[in-house]
């Protein structure tokens, strides 16, 4: 009997059919629309001299490499010490999925999934994402403000309105973006109750059924950001790094179309011009929710670089085609491919599966949020504490402790889990072997087990504690 796909390639294969569809659909519109064909391309190419291609891939080169150096820097910087070649898997994942799926959802999910399968913890690596997410949106707003204080009277040549639209659209969503990752960082308390209005609002208007759910969402959200400030207050050195690596990784993106061009009509073009010009596509292109930002990217791109009538549109778009598959679809492949074969590896090599395979769900669970919330356990193999036992007084109200989430003066979450961290101490401790010594008398045991990673436990003690519990909740 055929053995069932999973939830997850399911999904990843109605990303792929659907971006396979968007594409043939895009180039079908630019083939037909455009007058171009394959014959164009090629003679295109003939004509390209092959240092400036060689530059061109040496941007996809730095592309996926500059990331890969991020995400190993802050890693490292949290006590992860990973091998150079498994940081690069990181970014190919990331940049793979990001790539097949709507608004790049998928790529970070899948780093992280990577990472906990090579040993690193739930919050180490839910950070290392988020961390980077934080620079790459930065570097993305710089990127685009570059272009518009380098050649400011560019954007009002763009002839269709809709392409202006789409760029002005790219840089408001951006800013805001990146407001509400400072809002999480710093104003938190303003997150929840600006989010915990909406979904009073949307539920009143019948949009969302299940508002606790929602609630605990951004919860998660705003407590996974909040950990960055405390390891930026730990290592203010290490967000600097990290943006000048994203940039790094943003303008060598930048560049493939740049050398493309160059390489056809080295004497009629301006190296500024045309990043500026590629800086306005890209954050263009941001705006769209597709994979990739297909469909947009070619229609912003003819749009753009053909302010001035400098080319004809034939060289327009076959140089578009030639950057858009180093850029985009040759990308997609080698990072497909490297990450597929560094999967394979790793299961030839019997690396343990994390528990959770939907990334959006492990990123959320419990034990990653209580490792996000304490920033001295974002370091690899570090003890963690013992579980303070609940007073009676807590222990009597402890069905609406767990649900309740307070806010300290500067704004910070704490999650109030009392019962919970009990139960979670006992299952930890339930499959583990220990051993009691009865008194004489058949009193209470008198020695109790060290178990695996340097805890006492006492046994009885978390047994009596758990009855409270369950008599306190049924009180309730």
């Amino acid at each position: 009997m055929a053995k069932k796909l999973s939830k997850r390639a399911k999904k990843q294969i109605l990303n792929i059919t659907f971006l396979v569809v968007l594409i043939g659909v895009t180039l079908t519109v630019v083939f037909v629309s455009q007058d171009i064909n394959l014959h164009d391309i090629g003679v295109f190419l003939s004509g390209c001299n092959p240092y400036y291609i060689a530059g061109a891939f040496g941007g996809l080169l730095g592309y996926i490499i500059f990331e890969a150096i991020s995400l190993h820097v802050i890693a490292h910087k949290l006590g992860h010490k990973s091998k150079f070649v498994s940081s690069v898997a990181y970014s190919t994942s990331d940049l793979y999925y990001s790539a097949i799926t709507p608004s790049a959802s998928g790529g970070q999910p899948a780093s992280a999934y990577y990472m906990m399968r090579d040993g690193m913890s739930g919050g180490t690596a839910g950070f290392t994402v988020l961390f980077n997410i934080i620079g790459y949106t930065v570097a993305t707003i710089l990127v685009g403000l570059f272009g518009v204080i380098a050649c400011p009277a560019m954007f009002g040549q763009i002839g269709h309105w809709f392409a202006k639209t789409l760029i002005i659209l790219g840089f408001v969503i951006q800013l805001l973006l990146l407001a509400l990752l400072l809002l999480c960082l710093f104003r938190a308390r303003v997150i929840l109750k600006i989010g915990g209005w909406g979904i009073s609002l949307l539920t009143k208007i019948h949009i969302i059924k299940k508002p606790d759910k929602w609630r605990g969402k951004l919860d998660n959200v705003v407590t996974k950001y909040r950990s960055c400030r405390k390891v930026l207050k730990q290592h203010p050195m290490l967000f600097v790094n990290v943006l000048l690596l994203n940039i790094a990784q943003r303008v060598s993106q930048t560049l493939i179309p740049c050398f493309v061009m160059m390489a056809a009509r080295p004497e009629a073009c301006n190296f500024l011009e045309l990043f500026c010009m590629q800086a306005y596509v890209l954050t263009g292109y941001n705006s769209i929710p597709l994979p990739g930002g297909t469909g947009a990217y070619e229609y912003l791109y003819p749009n753009v670089f053909g302010i001035g009538g400098a080319f004809d549109m034939k060289f327009i778009l076959a140089a578009m085609m030639v950057s858009r598959s180093i850029s985009y679809y040759i990308c997609m492949i080698v990072t497909g491919l490297y990450t597929l074969v560094y999967h394979a590896a790793g299961l030839k090599n019997n690396k343990k599966e994390p528990e959770d395979v939907d990334m959006f769900t492990a990123l959320n669970s419990e034990k990653v949020l209580k490792e996000l919330a304490d920033g001295d356990d974002l370091t690899v193999n570090k003890k963690s504490a013992p579980v303070p036992s609940p007073s009676a007084d807590d222990t009597h109200n402890g069905g609406q402790a767990d649900a309740d989430c307070k806010l300290a003066p500067d704004g910070d979450t704490e999650q109030i889990e009392l019962t919970e961290q009990t139960q979670d101490k006992t299952e930890q401790h339930a499959d583990e072997p220990s051993e009691t010594t009865q008194a004489d008398d058949g009193g209470e045991p008198s020695e109790t087990t060290q178990a695996d990673d340097g805890e006492v436990t006492d046994v009885v003690s978390l047994n009596e504690e758990i009855q409270e519990n369950d008599d306190g909740n049924r009180k309730d």
